[in-house]
């Protein structure tokens, strides 16, 4: 496999972007809108919001 580094800007990526998708099908171009749904809605729903806490407290004899 070859790798190939490719330097852009950020309106050129926008660009081919948009060249990408008008090549694609209605059909292709669904279906990669609702992989993102649902990556979406996991993202939303299935994953907790924020780090769960835990708290332990240690008593100490006091001399």
């Amino acid at each position: 496999m070859e790798k190939i580094i490719k330097n852009t800007t950020s309106e050129k990526q926008a660009i081919e972007d948009r060249i990408f998708w008008k090549n694609q099908t209605p059909e292709y171009r669904l279906d990669a809108l609702e992989q993102l749904r649902l990556e979406a809605g996991n993202f939303l729903y299935a994953y907790p919001a924020r780090l769960q806490r835990t708290i332990s407290v240690t008593r100490r004899k006091r001399h």
